[in-house]
């Protein structure tokens, strides 16, 4: 079809248009793809037709629909469906306050949705016929239970066009609202209630919702307008508020009023300033429910008058919340006296019924369900401007997550830090400021920059340093002096960033003279964010309080209680630590517990499938080195032998040694591999200079010197065991065979400890990390292989000014963890993780080198896969090529000025040396910084030129070349 569908669209079947549906997984969203969609459903899954049972059984296993189709839930239908899209007609596309969206996949430019503003199609109370001679007032679900159905005659027509402005919701509340007791700020997670029955003989009883079924089968909690089922016991034990029990009336009625007797409820929040940290009760009962401390959070809520003396609803970019529309939401008019004007039958929207009170004992049963509703939205987007859309012309952006995009209102800093004098822990950027607006094809922002603002960060020092945290953040004013800047400049510190929809806590009421943290007395304490301003200011909607209002709120007194997008829900502050300081003065201090600007993605993709031309299970593959064990006699072993301490091959006798190697300097009994003499002789001194005689260094070489303190497992004990060291001795062996390590993988041990490994890998060409080195270390620990081989990636962060932060690979993380099925830190398919008596150190070589280092590197992200080849997926993909290709180049600067500098003794490269030498610098060799150069002024002169869409390989953004300039300049420093 034309537009692309995705997760919570409303659908119709193509010639049947009353027919709607909800879509629950699509083949490109990831988030929805959970292997065994079946278990999770109450009956079978069914399919369309056209998709082949082949296709059916591959989803069934790894739940994700083929390309082309998507899971829809019918309503009225107990089943989900596997459908082609071809065969659905888009409806209505959910988008609410604060999401991010754009007008085609292929766009650069995205936007925030400020506003949705939906128009409902309402079904008014029906009557009910129950064994054709009992008639009750309510409203049924699709398929209600059988010998229950509408009379013929009373079914009102629909209310069509009803904006949800005018709409609240039916029962409040219920299971997710926010509530607000005493100083806690909470949700529901479940509601136990009496309901109140008007049965068909015109009684009234009040039961328990525990004795009564719905009449459609719905699992839902039981609303105003339901049609409830129950038994005669329960309705004699029940609580008669009008007539008495008689043995004739029917077990069912209309439920006229829901009675909250008790709420559970999750505690996420205190006030700041809030002495006592002790949680509220999980349960709420009936008398702390009716007591003036119990407030249910309405978002729908708006001041009598619009914020601002200047502003007006079509120039105010300030959110107002709507009630969050859905299929079958039961609701009510706020104003009903006044929409029975309205809805009078005069025009196109229809006549609105309206059910007199003394027809119902008294009780208001004046309710609708939505049946229908379609959504406009208003969008601002990173260029500044503003505009209308219809939800079903816009499409999700699904590059939210690229860390380095930026929108208007947000605040950011220079990447360039500096430490606080005397405080060797705490750096500053240089500059902080507000992003005006965004060219999202260049990658570049307008900044108004802060000259008043401070932000202090927490660094650890060491080789176990730890990510920044955020220890201060405080913005001021904005000045009015714009200026443009690369995005690969500047970076957003999660925990002073907020959107649209955000949940905060207020530390300060810098809108009153008096000034000082909000009190309990009234619950201004608590509000949401309605706008983000281009000064640097937050507008603040208190919509506990007793009088809602909007005010305007500086960024350091808000701390985010929760995210509207669902992520990273609670930012958080502990106890009085730092207290005085989010009351007393500009500073917010943070704990730390919420987003600071670290990356926390997901753990990397499944990644051990091997290459075309290398698979460590195809036993046909004459070409060395596979990973076989044999015995003296060319036999294959199993993974028990392997493990028995028994096992020895003739070879091995002659060639190593019995006991393991010592930790200390070797002597001529140490366990060496064969032929390692000869690879020691290969080994250049650590510091000599370049020299065009070098010769070319073994890809595989044991070294005599001492193990590096800074390998990340020197430190790690070596254990004397014997069938441990024969394991890693025919590790070795592997690896030193002719041919078994692939080009552009070098590999150092050390004499001491075979144990002990560290291998340099060369970038792949035509890739984003073409000819960039990379160091990962490797530990086999005393249970291998019984366990897999630790590994730490060395993320080395770029020089001062050259630009480019975040990670360089979805699995390969900034604190050193790297994601892969075969070392265990990634959950693969079944017989993709580790495996004794058949994984070898080589497969994670080749694996990282052949399926991580790879051309794009986006759809390495976990669960990706499916996105390859997507239309959609071609920009982010290229974006991520884009960072990577900078963050790669800044890794050669790094390797190489370590090397020139004898200060930082070739840190993270002791025993690789010589290699890097001869790799990059000796006239001996492939010269590749003369390469990365050159390479590097062919796509700064292509992009520059103009004309070429930016591939994030050889053609970058404008934002990407303002960096990578600096990039080359240094490079040819190090020429």
């Amino acid at each position: 079809m034309d537009r692309p569908l995705h997760t919570d669209d409303v659908v119709a079947k193509k010639g049947n248009e009353n027919q709607l549906g909800v879509i629950e997984r699509t083949h490109a969203d990831v988030d929805t793809h959970e292997p065994y969609p079946e278990r999770e459903e109450d009956d079978p899954i069914r399919h369309d037709r056209e998709i082949s049972q082949a296709a059916f059984r591959k989803f069934h296993r790894d739940g994700v629909p083929p390309q082309g189709t998507v899971l829809v839930r019918w309503e009225g239908k107990d089943s989900a469906q596997l459908i082609p899209e071809a065969k659905l007609e888009l409806v209505d596309r959910e988008l609410l306050v604060g999401d991010v969206v754009k007008k085609d996949v292929r766009d650069a430019m995205s936007g925030v949705v400020i506003n949705a503003f939906a128009k409902c199609t309402l079904q008014p109370v029906c009557d009910v016929k129950y064994r054709d001679n009992h008639i009750v007032k309510g409203l049924l679900g699709p398929q209600p239970s059988p010998g229950i159905r509408y009379t013929a005659t009373g079914r009102p027509p629909l209310v069509v066009d009803v904006p949800a402005a005018e709409l609240m919701y039916a029962e409040s509340p219920d299971d997710e609202s926010l509530i607000i007791y005493k100083d806690w700020l909470g949700r529901v997670e479940a509601v136990n209630s009496n309901i109140a029955l008007l049965l068909a003989d015109g009684c009234v009883v009040e039961i328990s919702d525990e004795f009564a079924d719905h009449a459609d089968d719905e699992p839902d909690a039981f609303v105003v307008g339901d049609v409830a089922m129950t038994k005669k016991g329960h309705l004699r034990t029940g609580r008669w508020i009008f007539g008495q029990y008689t043995p004739n009336t029917p077990p069912i009625g209309t439920v006229v009023q829901v009675r909250t007797l008790a709420v559970e409820v999750s505690w996420l929040q205190r006030r700041i300033g809030c002495s006592s940290d002790v949680e509220p009760p999980a349960v709420l009962e009936r008398e702390e429910l009716e007591s003036g401390q119990f407030h249910i959070y309405d978002r729908t809520k708006r001041p009598s008058r619009p914020f601002g003396t200047t502003t007006t609803p079509d120039t105010s970019t300030i959110s107002n919340s709507e009630i969050d529309v859905q299929l079958s939401l039961r609701v009510r008019f706020k104003d009903l006296a006044g929409a029975c004007v309205k809805y009078d039958g005069s025009t196109s929207h229809g006549r609105l019924p309206r059910i007199d009170r003394q027809s119902t004992r008294g009780y208001d049963i004046n309710v609708f369900d939505v049946v229908r509703f379609h959504t406009d939205v208003i969008v601002q987007w990173q260029d500044l401007s503003v505009t209308a859309e219809r939800t079903i012309d816009l499409v999700p952006d699904v590059s939210i997550d690229d860390e380095h995009a930026a929108w208007p209102g947000e605040i950011v800093h220079t990447l360039d830090m500096t430490k606080l004098p005397g405080m060797t822990t705490v750096e500053q950027p240089s500059k902080v400021g507000v992003v005006q607006s965004v060219n999202a094809t260049e990658r570049m922002a307008k900044i108004k920059w802060a000259p008043e603002a401070v932000i202090h960060y927490s660094v650890d020092i060491g080789e176990d340093a730890g990510p920044k945290v955020l220890l201060t953040g405080a913005v001021g004013s904005a000045t009015d002096e714009e200026e443009e800047v690369s995005l690969y400049d500047l970076e957003a510190p999660a925990a002073m960033n907020v959107r649209r929809g955000d949940i905060v806590l207020i530390a300060n009421k810098t809108w009153t003279a008096d000034g000082g943290a909000p009190g309990s007395e009234d619950p201004e304490w608590l509000g949401e964010i309605v706008d983000t301003c281009l000064d640097g200011t937050l507008t603040v909607r208190l919509g506990a309080a007793t009088t809602v209002r909007d005010v305007s709120v500086r960024r350091e007194d808000v701390v985010v209680a929760i995210r509207s997008d669902g992520t990273g829900e609670i930012d958080g502050w502990e106890g009085e630590d730092g207290l005085d300081d989010m009351v007393d003065g500009p500073e917010l201090a943070q704990d730390g517990s919420g987003d600071l600007g670290v990356w926390h993605g997901q753990a990397g993709s499944d990644d051990d499938e091997e290459p075309d031309d290398y698979d460590m299970d195809d036993e046909d593959d004459d070409e060395e080195p596979e990973a076989k064990y044999e015995d003296e006699n060319g036999q294959p072993m199993d993974e028990d032998e392997v493990e028995n301490e028994d096992w020895e091959s003739e070879d091995e006798d002659d060639e190593m040694p019995d006991h393991a190697p010592q930790q200390t300097p070797p002597t001529s009994h140490s366990a060496t591999p064969p032929d390692a003499e000869q690879a020691r002789d290969a080994v250049d001194s650590s510091h000599a200079p370049p020299d065009p005689s070098v010769a070319e260094p073994d890809q595989y070489a044991v070294l005599s010197d001492a193990v590096p303190a800074r390998h990340r497992y020197s430190a790690e004990p070596f254990v004397e065991n014997v069938v441990h060291m024969k394991r890693v001795q025919k590790e070795h062996k592997i690896l030193q065979k002719p041919g078994a390590i692939p080009n552009g993988v070098y590999v150092r041990t050390w004499e001491s400890r075979l144990d002990l490994i560290r291998v340099l890998f060369i970038g792949p060409t035509d890739t984003p990390y073409q000819d960039a080195p990379f160091v990962i270390d490797f530990y086999l620990p005393p249970q291998f292989p019984s366990e897999p081989p630790q590994a730490y990636f060395h993320s080395w962060a770029a020089e001062r000014g050259l630009g480019g932060v975040g990670r360089v690979n979805p699995n390969l993380y900034e604190d050193g963890k790297i994601c892969l099925s075969l070392l265990g830190t990634w959950e693969g398919n079944k017989g993709e993780g580790w495996n004794a008596s058949r994984s070898t150190l080589l497969q994670v070589i080749v694996s990282l080198l052949g399926l991580v280092l790879v051309k794009e590197p986006y759809f390495n992200e976990a669960g990706y896969e499916p996105l390859a080849g997507l239309e959609s997926s071609r920009r982010p993909s290229a974006l991520y090529s884009e960072a990577t290709f900078l963050r790669a180049r800044t890794f050669v600067i790094t390797a190489l000025s370590r090397l020139q500098d004898p200060a930082a003794s070739a840190r993270d490269l002791e025993g690789l040396e010589e290699v890097v030498r001869w790799l990059y610098w000796a006239s001996s060799g492939p010269r590749l910084v003369d390469k990365v150069v050159k390479d590097l002024e062919e796509v700064l002169g292509r992009s520059e030129a103009g004309g070429v869409e930016a591939d994030g390989l050889t053609v970058m953004s404008k934002g990407a070349c303002i960096p990578l300039r600096r990039v080359l300049e240094r490079l040819r420093q190090l020429l």
